[in-house]
């Protein structure tokens, strides 16, 4: 029982499951890079107020309110799983390994992603497939995979740079002339 033929096939299935787990990881697919908008305003005292929610701010003071976009970094502590990420770059790179960039002619960075992260899930997928023997996993990974191949694609439609982006752009344009036209008639 020294070569992997001795193992059970649960058990290559495991460690296919965490070896890709651990590549997903890797790449990031599960980073959080957002900027917060903190809206402020002066109260009837003088006082200064803070929030992140508008809906809270009083309709009194809603014409008054200024905006402040902070960086992700400046506002967020690393997550949890943005550490063990970093940790995995930090070993890969103590082992050899290069950071890979994963940019497809053709497409935004956005699409680029998508399409490596669900090539990665489609390939484990697969192998959950013909790897195991019973017929509950092969058919929940067959069903997965068919979720995966309606999923990507429409993601890939409305991220950024997409079809659907291209789309509100023009419909920004469209608006704005249209108001620049309404603002010429007298």
């Amino acid at each position: 029982m020294n070569s992997m033929t001795g193992l059970r096939i649960p058990v290559r299935l495991a460690i296919l499951w965490f070896l890709m787990s651990g590549l997903l990881l890797g790449m990031g697919w599960f980073s959080d890079s957002h900027a917060v908008t903190i809206y402020s305003y002066i109260d009837d005292r003088g006082n200064p107020v803070f929030t992140d929610a508008p809906e809270t701010i009083p309709e009194q003071y809603r014409a008054k309110v200024k905006t402040h976009e902070q960086p992700h970094s400046v506002t967020k502590a690393p997550t949890l799983m943005q550490s063990v990420q970093q940790s995995i770059r930090e070993q890969a790179k103590s082992l050899g390994f290069k950071t890979i960039k994963f940019d497809i002619d053709g497409l935004s960075p956005a699409q680029s992603r998508i399409l490596t992260y669900a090539g990665s899930i489609a390939l484990v997928l697969l192998g959950m497939m013909y790897l195991s023997k019973s017929q509950l996993i092969r058919m929940l990974g067959f069903c997965l995979l068919i979720v995966l191949g309606i999923g990507a694609p429409v993601l890939m439609y409305v991220s950024d740079g997409g079809p659907m982006d291209g789309m509100k752009k023009k419909a920004v344009q469209a608006e704005q002339a249209r108001q620049d036209r309404l603002k010429q008639v007298p």
